[in-house]
């Protein structure tokens, strides 16, 4: 465990301010390379020998990677010191840690978040969070035992089109309907659709009707004080993400299209998690998008909706 005077407790005893101002610049390991995100968040903190990194305030230093030979090469491309054999073993060497691997779309977070979070050390985990939604609730739990800042979340809850669209969505009046549409399947790319949902409603959905077609799903999510919102996740269209918001005075429909600058506010936002020592997210966000998914899920089984309750009291009773 790192003692009171190491860096890490050295970066979280700073307020956000001072950290920056100090010139501390937080020593971060990459869990996975078998993603594009790993390379991303590479790029973004370390840029490359001929490209400078795009944020300031953190360096990746350690890296770890069931594909070695994967590993070893963004090591070299963006100017990692360390490649290590074991996933936990560079525990005592960072200040915060992005759980990026994704195999079996997340089934491994839990397992790897787990030393990091027992240790005290912020993370970040990539979408999905966790595959149950039992191990999410253990995950945050956990970090609440050991003051471990912990934030897991799809990059496009950082859009700068969205910050905009929270910004313009009260010249709507009262909302009567919200689409919100991602590309891919229910799960683990519905979850970008969904983050997007809450990003901009905030928490309060209660149930899930999901309709699942051969190539798309189509979910209809209800709330007790709110509009109705639906889902979309369509494998047999562009590529896009998209949210549309209809209200009494009148509509807006807003399209990501920023992906670098998703990327980069992310990264930002982990920063600040690091500074402050505090989870820019609240975990009833976090868990309330992964309680939609699951409802979904379980939607297309039963054919009928499903009340949110019965996911959420699985572990939150």
């Amino acid at each position: 465990m790192a003692t009171a005077s190491s860096p890490r407790r050295l970066v979280r005893r700073c307020g956000a301010s001072r950290w920056k101002g100090a010139g501390i610049v937080a020593r971060l390991g990459l869990v996975g390379v078998n993603t594009s995100h790993a390379e991303a968040f590479a790029r973004v903190f370390n840029g490359t020998g001929e490209q400078p990194p795009e944020i300031e305030g953190g360096k990746i230093v350690a890296l770890w990677g069931d594909d070695r030979a994967r590993a070893d090469l963004l090591a070299e491309v963006y100017g990692i010191p360390t490649v290590v054999a074991e996933p936990a073993s560079m525990v005592e060497d960072i200040d915060a840690v992005l759980i990026v691997d994704d195999t079996g779309g997340g089934a491994t977070h839990a397992d790897l978040a787990r030393p990091y979070l027992t240790a005290g050390v912020p993370t970040f985990i990539d979408k999905p969070m966790t595959l149950h939604y039992e191990d999410a609730v253990a995950l945050f739990d956990l970090a609440a035992r050991h003051d471990a800042p912990l934030m897991s979340c799809s990059a496009l809850r950082y859009a700068a089109e969205l910050t905009d669209l929270r910004v313009r969505l009260p010249d709507l009046g009262a909302l009567s309907s919200v689409v919100s549409t991602s590309p891919g399947d229910w799960y683990y790319y519905g979850v970008h659709a969904v983050e997007q949902l809450v990003a901009v409603l905030g928490t309060g959905a209660t149930w899930v009707h999901r309709h699942a077609f051969p190539q798309r799903d189509i979910a209809v999510i209800g709330y007790e004080d709110g509009p109705t919102a639906i889902v979309q996740t369509l494998r047999d269209a562009g590529y896009l993400f998209q949210l549309t918001c209809y209200g009494e005075h009148g509509w807006d429909r807003t399209e990501i299209e920023d992906v670098d600058g998703f990327y980069r506010a992310t990264i930002a936002a982990v920063l600040r998690m690091i500074a402050t020592g505090r989870a820019p997210i609240k975990r009833e966000e976090t868990l309330e998008i992964l309680a939609i998914l699951h409802a979904g899920l379980r939607s297309a089984e039963t054919g009928a909706p499903v009340e949110l309750a019965t996911i959420q009291g699985q572990r939150e009773r």
